[in-house]
Order: structure tokens, then C-alpha cells, then sequence
């Protein structure tokens, strides 16, 4: 049985405009701009081209000019997501970021995209659009283990995290734990807070490797977030 029903969304005005100097590249981007938005607010299902067509202010038939069809701006806008959290990951790692302090600050901008997101998304992404939820699995397979081993063997290095422990199965148990965090029927059955959720996640994670100095950092950084949040 599904979760969700479809809905209609209806809108009273227009929130993006197109000025008519744009260049095509320029009006394609600021389609994928209204419809990414859409579908993180209304899921993916419920959206039609009719609706993206009314969010950017154009005509249906300038939409179909620039996209064939709606599983292309969903693969587009799950492209640009992807795109977005690999781009944020490299900055954090040119930055030479604390190992605990890199875990953390990605936490806080998961928990902040969670925030945006309509709870029937991933469900809708899972059922109806297989190719952009496989792109979604590959890269928690691939770029999110590979991020999380570097973290490791860091923390290990630096002392903040336990010697002993074994690189490659803690990184394959953390993406497990998202695994979980990004199930859709984990959503549905429980009226969690999702960025609870992810911030509780990441604690279990790193209070089973971290070594007293690493706990101590990290209690204090949680402490000087805690603060800054009141």
C-alpha cells in the first residue's frame, strides 16, 4: 500500500521570472532552479511540467523547448544535489579541517538540506525514478565511504581516533547508518525529527572510535554548536 497520496499543488504567483536577455544556458538553469526546489518541497511524484512551467513563469512549450520530459529535470536536479554535497566535501577537505570537526560540520549541512525536504522525496525517488535513486545509492556506495576512510585513517593518525580500530568496516557501518537515515520507509512508519535523527546518528558514530582526546574535542565543540543554537 502506498504511503502517499498524489496531491495538486496550486500556486498564487509566480516566484521566478525570466528576463528576456538570458541566454539559453542561463533559462536552463533557472528551470532546474524551480523544479529542483519544487521537488525537494512537494516530492517528485506530485510535480508536473505544467507546475514547473507556472514556478518559472513560462510557457509549457519553452519548457519542452529546453527538457524533453520530467524524469530528465529529476536526474538533473538529483545531478545538481549530488554535484553540490561532493563540491562542499572537497572544500572542507582543502581547508584542512580537525577530522571530528569535518564530521560535524557535515552533519550540520545534511541536517539543514533535511529541513527542506518533503518527506515523501525518497519515497517518491525510490518507486518512480529508479535511475536518479541508483545515481543516489552510488554515490553513498562510492564518494560517501571513500570520505568517511579518509576521515578515519586522519582521526587515527592525529590521535583523536582509536588505533586499533579497522578503517574499512567502520566506514562500510556508517554507510549503513545512513542507509538507514535515507530509507523511505523508515520516514513513514516513524514521526521522527530527521535532523535529530542525523545529529544522533553521527554521535553514536564517533563517541565507539574516538579516543579520550578525541571525546574531549568533540564534547567541546558540541558544547560551543549548543551555544551557538540558543
Amino acid at each position: 500500500m502506498e504511503t502517499f497520496e498524489p496531491f495538486i499543488v496550486s500556486y498564487t504567483k509566480i516566484h521566478l521570472t525570466l528576463p528576456p536577455e538570458m541566454t539559453e544556458e542561463q533559462i536552463r538553469a533557472k528551470i532546474l532552479q524551480g523544479a529542483s526546489e519544487l521537488f525537494l518541497k512537494y516530492g517528485f511524484k506530485s510535480i508536473t511540467m505544467d507546475d514547473i512551467a507556472r514556478e518559472v513563469g513560462i510557457s509549457k512549450k519553452t519548457l519542452y523547448q529546453h527538457f524533453e520530459d520530467k524524469t530528465g529535470l529529476v536526474e538533473l536536479a538529483v545531478e545538481g544535489y549530488l554535484n553540490a554535497e561532493k563540491n562542499f566535501c572537497c572544500t572542507l577537505e582543502d581547508e584542512e579541517q580537525n577530522p571530528i570537526d569535518f564530521m560535524l560540520k557535515i552533519s550540520a549541512s545534511l541536517s539543514d538540506k533535511k529541513k527542506q525536504i518533503n518527506q515523501s522525496v525518497l519515497f517518491d525517488l525510490k518507486k518512480y525514478f529508479k535511475s536518479s535513486w541508483d545515481k543516489l545509492n552510488n554515490f553513498r556506495i562510492e564518494f560517501t565511504y571513500n570520505q568517511i576512510l579518509a576521515n578515519l585513517k586522519k582521526g587515527k593518525k592525529e590521535g583523536y581516533y582509536i588505533d586499533s580500530i579497522h578503517e574499512a568496516r567502520i566506514a562500510r557501518f556508517y554507510i549503513h547508518l545512513v542507509d538507514y537515515l535515507l530509507n523511505p520507509e523508515v520516514q513513514t512508519e516513524e514521526s521522527w525529527n530527521l535532523k535529530e535523527l542525523q545529529s544522533e546518528m553521527l554521535h553514536y558514530h564517533l563517541r565507539g572510535i574516538t579516543t579520550e582526546k578525541g571525546r574531549k574535542y568533540m564534547e567541546a565543540q558540541l558544547e560551543k554548536m549548543n551555544k551557538k543554537n540558543l
